[in-house]
Parts: structure tokens; sequence; C-alpha cells
């Protein structure tokens, strides 16, 4: 932000607001630099969730709304309504397993409480802060997935509500119970429904948390990152999943809006749900918040040579691991990336126009090969008292 002379404003002079569905204050971001007299909720999520109903646990807290519920069955060779009966249900593309979810908290302490005791996540005793990346990174182990949490300036969040998999509500209610008293004057939120468990972290990330089924091949883990997209999009953004990651996507319609289902393994996935309240892809792009995921691919030097001709390679980051090279890439087992390109122009009628090569959707990857040296490795989960279950329901 620059003053009327063209100077620079320093981050602590920044224009601030009270948010009109959290109560929460919040500063002024480039992305509103246009708009900043019209804007009133600090988020996306709080923007969706004005009117909704008051969780129990905080009274000054909104619950964010259920993020759409797709199916992974319709997949687009045969879109098969029933994916027992697909001869391809047990078939995966060339991504086989999310590894973790990164998001950057402003109050470590408060983190430790609401992922540690709230949600009963083991934090990992495998590994050192030198391979964490330092004593303000805390990994939180559930089932053979990671939740990497960091302190940063500011909370990092996704869109809509991240769904998991974790077994005995009941004892999962009644922690979150003993730490609310913790978690006061934060966001932190829950509500018990016939289906799940709606729980909102203390910086205002939303989850949904669901009970293992008989369809699950885990009995804790991340099943679904969910993000809305602008109307036209979501099959693009799956298109480019499946040229650039040789991905297997499912293609639906939740609520009469078209979505993409991005498989991540047997386990997990990324679904792109279309959200008329999106006009452009600049629009739902603009709610990134520097967030990243991060995955294992089978063939891994054919999807950086792809990404890197694309010029979408990301470098200017603050890891270690930058890859300029497949030397570099080979060297580290992985890189990284941020923006989703359209892959072709926008067809005849659709509602967002795009070209070839434009930005569809933002979002931090991690993209690592099976050769890394943290692909698969054991996880400790407290209250299996193990580190693999090799039951029906797999960790």
């Amino acid at each position: 932000m620059k003053t009327d002379k063209g100077k620079t404003v320093k981050k602590e002079n920044l224009p601030s607001k009270t948010c009109a569905a959290c109560g929460r204050p919040f500063t002024w971001r480039k992305k509103w630099e246009s708009c900043w007299e019209d804007v009133k909720y600090c988020s996306e999520r709080c923007r969706r969730s004005r009117g909704g109903q008051t969780a129990q646990a905080t009274p000054s807290a909104t619950m964010a709304p259920t993020a759409p519920s797709v199916s992974h069955l319709s997949f687009k060779a045969g879109r098969s309504p029933d994916m027992n009966k697909s001869l391809r249900c047990q078939d995966l593309g060339n991504i086989v397993h999310l590894e973790h979810l990164n998001l950057e908290v402003p109050d470590k302490e408060k983190a430790g409480i609401f992922y540690g005791e709230g949600l009963g996540l083991s934090a990992d005793p495998g590994s050192t802060a030198a391979q964490r990346g330092g004593v303000a990174v805390t990994w939180f182990n559930i089932g053979r997935q990671q939740f990497h949490i960091s302190k940063g300036p500011e909370a990092q969040r996704t869109p809509l509500p991240v769904k998991l998999v974790l077994p005995d509500h009941a004892a999962l209610v009644q922690r979150l119970e003993l730490v609310a008293s913790h978690l006061q004057g934060t966001q932190f939120a829950f509500e018990q429904t016939e289906v799940s468990v709606m729980v909102t972290d203390p910086f205002g990330q939303h989850f949904e948390v669901l009970a293992p089924s008989d369809d699950d091949t885990i009995s804790r883990g991340i099943k679904d990152i969910v993000l809305p997209c602008a109307p036209g999009t979501a099959a693009a953004i799956g298109a480019f999943y499946e040229k650039f990651y040789m991905a297997r996507v499912a293609y639906g319609a939740q609520d009469s809006m078209d979505s993409a289902s991005v498989l991540f393994g047997p386990s997990s996935s990324v679904t792109f749900v279309e959200d008329d309240e999106y006009k452009t892809a600049e629009a739902a792009i603009g709610d990134f918040e520097g967030w990243h995921i991060a995955f294992y691919m089978a063939n891994f030097s054919t999807v950086y040579d792809r990404i890197c001709d694309a010029g979408i390679n990301l470098l200017d980051h603050k890891y270690n691991d930058k890859a300029p090279t497949l030397e570099d890439a080979l060297k580290w087992s992985q890189f990284r990336m941020v923006d989703i390109l359209a892959v072709d122009d926008s067809p005849e009628g659709c509602p967002t126009k795009y070209k070839s090569g434009d930005v569809l959707y933002s979002f931090g990857h991690e993209a690592r090969s099976l050769y890394h040296p943290r692909y698969m490795r054991s996880l400790y989960n407290k209250g299996t008292n193990v580190y693999d279950d090799h039951g029906p329901n797999l960790i």
C-alpha cells in the first residue's frame, strides 16, 4: 500500500477493520487495493458463513458451512456411478500419496493445544527440529499424513473446510470441550452434527471431521481438500492435472455446479467445485493465503519437465529446495509450483473466459518423487499405540 505521495506504508501502519462475521480485526491486503472501502469480511470463509449458526464451544464464533460433498466415484473413463462396479475402481494416476498440508499460524502454543489436545493428533516423535525447519515448526501426525504447522505473521487458511477422517467422535467432542477454556478469545468453535463434527481452529481454519466408513481405506487422515473455483473452470483445472501430472480425475456435479476431484492416492483428493459467487478466475486466486500441500508421484522427471516448459516451476520461495534444473530437483527429490494453467481456450458459452496458458487457480504444490527420504515412513499416532495399523482400515 502506498500513500498519496507514493511512499510504501509500513505493515504496522496499514489500515484495519473488524470482520462482520467473526468479529476479529484484519488488515489491508493488496488483493483489496481497488475495493478496500467495500470489504466487510476478513476472508472468503467468513463471507460465506455470515448468518450461520453459532457453535456451542465459543458463542462469538460462527461456523462455516459444510464443504460440498463430491463423490469420487464418477470417473472420466466410463463415469460409473458406483466405484465398486467399475473395473477401474482401484486404478490410480501418477500421484500416489498426499503427505501433508502446511499452514502458518501466529500462535504456536494455541495451535499445539488445538491440534495436539483438541483433535488428538501426535506431534511427530520421529523428527528433529533440524529436519522440520526449526523449532517454530511442528508436524502433527494424522494417520499416514501430517499437518505441518509453522509460526508465521498471519494465519493461512483454505477457503472451505478440509475433510478429515477420525474415529470415535464422542471422544473427539470430549477433547474439544476440554480445550475450549484454553482457546477463549480465538476463533475456535465446534458443532456436532448427525454425520460429522464441524471444527474451527483458533485462527479460522475450518474442518469437517467424518467417521471412518466402509468405503475408506483409512481410519484417520486427510480425506479431501475442497476448493471453490470460478464457473466453467473445474473441468479445465482437472485437465491441467491430467496433462501435467498424469493424475486421475473424477468429474461430477454438486448442487448443479460442476466439480473435478483430483485423486492424490487411494484415500485423499483435492476437489475443485465451481461457485457462481466467483465472477472470474482472478477472484478465486485472490483467496489463496500461502498454504501448500506435499505429495508423491511415480513419474517425477516428466512432470518436472512439463512444469518447467510451462514456466511455472516456482523458484521464488523461502525454502532451501529450489530446483532450477532437473539435477537440482533430483538432488532434493522435489520441486514446487503454485499456478494451475488452462491447457486450452475456454469453450463457447463458458461463463468464465480464458485462453490457453491463463492461470485458473493458485495454491502451493510441493511435488516429490518416490525416492524422497520421507516417502511412506512410519508415523506414530497416539491412541493406536502402534506406528502402523495393518487392519482392514489402514492408518
